[in-house]
């Protein structure tokens, strides 16, 4: 449903004589074919700090009766706010005037600066400004590209052409292996091998080898490195322990 013309803005009720400070109109008679004038009667009246809380009273009303139509409401905001501008521009510089329209300027120039902070469809933005903004945002992302196109090729330089074979049948003899040397001392007491968590394993294992011939899923590794009070932890059988690495006795 598209607003009409004289549906953007809350109106004070007739006879209201206590209206809300940025409600707009008269209080007897109401000509709401000129709510532009009456919208900017009252902005000339508050404060730059009140801009934002100005717009928003009018545009939460205006979206009660026009769900999502904000963009129409701002649309007909700014173009209020910058034909007024274009007019009081052409009056005569040496009118009794001139002073008022300067100041309704001055303040008509703050609301419009506060719009384009608000802008999200880049209505009040020059088009050589959306422009660049734009290029800015490709050269960004093209920067970023050839980033993550380096990690990659550093990461593919370890990738190897093929997987290891582990021969079909002793998937546990092999995790046995890897569980041992986890555990592997040196003569002086430190571990051979470590890490603080169990994925650098788990992780290693189904992305380097095979089973036979299938993919080893990282599901089914990680349950062989888990801790042992898990209910999904892989016991090894005894049976399957068939490798003993041993320190030399040389």
């Amino acid at each position: 449903m598209k607003p009409k013309k004289t549906n953007f803005f809350k109106f004070r009720g007739r006879f209201d004589l206590s209206p809300h400070r940025y409600e707009i109109g008269r209080p007897f008679i109401q000509n709401k074919e000129a709510e532009d004038n009456f919208l900017l009667l009252r902005l000339y009246e508050i404060e730059e700090s009140e801009f934002s809380d100005y717009y928003h009273f009018h545009l939460e009303d205006f979206l009660k009766r026009f769900p999502d139509q904000e963009e129409a409401f701002f649309y007909s905001v700014e173009d209020i706010i910058s034909t007024r501008i274009r007019y009081f521009q052409r009056q005569d510089p040496f009118a009794s005037n001139h002073a008022a329209n300067n100041e309704r300027i001055r303040q008509l120039r703050g609301f419009q600066e506060f719009l384009t902070t608000i802008d999200q469809w880049h209505k009040s933005k020059p088009m050589e400004t959306i422009i660049g903004e734009k290029d800015e945002q490709i050269t960004q992302l093209k920067a970023k590209i050839e980033e993550l196109e380096n990690q990659l090729n550093d990461l593919n330089a370890f990738e190897a052409s093929e997987k290891i074979k582990i021969n079909k049948g002793n998937l546990s003899a092999f995790m046995d292996l890897m569980q041992q040397l986890q555990r592997l001392l040196l003569p002086n007491g430190n571990k051979l091998l470590s890490t603080q968590a169990y994925s650098p394993w788990y992780k290693m294992i189904a992305k380097n080898f095979l089973h036979g011939d299938k993919p080893i899923a990282l599901a089914t590794a990680q349950h062989y490195f888990s801790s042992p009070e898990s209910s999904k932890y892989i016991f090894i059988p005894e049976k399957e322990k068939i490798f003993k690495i041993k320190p030399s006795t040389d």
